[in-house]
């Protein structure tokens, strides 16, 4: 684990893929050609954490599935995160406080190794930081029912597999695209979330970490 560890920490110190591999895996091409990438005055911060963790000789992460409620991202499966608030000092205190709000893992157990670049979501009007963190052992989660309809956890090597990325039409906003998307085990992550992902698994590849302890 702790030489996965090292090694990820010094490819992210190489320098990060950016903003047009992440676009790699947006929703659809015409979201690509005309969804704006650079934030307004008014843009609001936020983070999310990519959790990894030892399990089962691989190293996985968890997604949520959020609860189908009245907005931009209700139903969505997604990394815990949120937006920022007065009170965190920066948007990896975010990442920190808004996973334990959601899955309830003791931030004090995270060892942080880096972030990966920020992404404005015009739809919500976020930039979102994505933290990356580990813990040595598989955290005890215990999510939060209101935010978070159960957690899933996943393997990361099964993200590697170009099989897992799919397309499929979605009616998004009173209009039906063709969505890109990773398919793991029947759940559908896609949108910000894939995006980030991806961004994630470019460097893993770059770096020739098998995700093997």
């Amino acid at each position: 684990m702790n030489d996965i560890i090292n090694r990820l920490k010094i490819e992210i110190l190489k320098g990060l893929p950016g903003t047009d591999i992440q676009w790699q895996m947006a929703s659809s091409d015409r979201f690509v050609k005309n969804f704006p990438r650079l934030p307004g005055k008014n843009a609001r911060i936020a983070a999310v954490l990519i959790l990894l963790y030892p399990q089962n000789g691989s190293i996985h992460t968890v997604f949520m599935q959020r609860p189908d409620y009245n907005g931009v991202h209700g139903g969505q499966i997604s990394f815990p995160g949120g937006k920022k608030e007065p009170e965190d000092e920066n948007v990896i205190q975010t990442a920190l406080r808004e996973t334990y709000e959601e899955t309830g893992v003791d931030p004090s157990n995270v060892n942080i190794i880096g972030t990966l670049t920020p992404l404005f979501i015009p739809v919500s009007n976020m930039i979102v930081t994505p933290v990356i963190g580990w813990t040595n052992e598989k955290p005890e989660f215990n999510h939060q029912s209101e935010e978070v309809l159960f957690l899933i956890e996943a393997d990361l090597k099964k993200f590697l597999d170009p099989s897992i990325v799919k397309l499929k039409p979605f009616e998004i906003r009173g209009e039906l695209v063709e969505v890109k998307y990773f398919d793991y085990k029947g759940n559908t992550i896609w949108g910000a979330t894939a995006m980030i992902l991806h961004e994630l698994l470019i460097i893993i590849r770059r770096s020739g970490l098998f995700l093997r302890e």
